[in-house]
């Protein structure tokens, strides 16, 4: 399982699942933001019983600032081969007011798709609102990968 949280700034772009968006305001934070990417590398991370994106990227190194989200995913991943496992499937849970998630769904799932080797039919990605607290200040995502080992 894997989860990451970030505040909405205004004047960036969005970064979901490795896709842009440009709909006035992203994630805050020192890579490029992309929560959903943040989720998943630790779930990847977690079902080995391996380290967490933190480790292996601290935001006190320079070279991770604004650094794309796509690295740190690669990186689990290489992980994951060189331990002989496969991702079976993924659920993720996107936990905000904004964007709206079914409107750009698809897109998500085909980069997601692309980005771990996975069918589309093996992703979900669901929306669920704040139901009334902190409405429109964040983005949560909480993410769980099934891995398999490559016989």
């Amino acid at each position: 399982m894997g989860q990451d949280a970030h505040y909405f700034e205004d004047g960036k772009k969005l970064y979901l699942g490795g896709v842009e968006f440009d709909v006035g305001y992203g994630l805050k934070g020192h890579s490029d933001g992309d929560a959903l990417l943040h989720a998943i590398t630790d779930a990847i991370l977690g079902a080995l019983a391996k380290t967490d994106i933190g480790t292996l990227f601290p935001d006190s190194k320079k070279e991770n600032k604004n650094r794309n989200c796509v690295d740190f995913l690669n990186k689990a991943l290489e992980i994951m081969y060189d331990m002989d496992f496969s991702i079976v499937n993924l659920d993720c849970n996107i936990i905000a007011n904004k964007p709206n998630i079914s409107k750009i769904r698809d897109k998500v799932i085909d980069s997601l798709s692309t980005l771990l080797g996975v069918p589309k039919d093996n992703i979900s990605i669901k929306a669920k609102t704040k139901e009334g607290y902190n409405q429109e200040d964040s983005l949560e995502v909480i993410c769980i990968v099934l891995l398999q080992k490559i016989i």
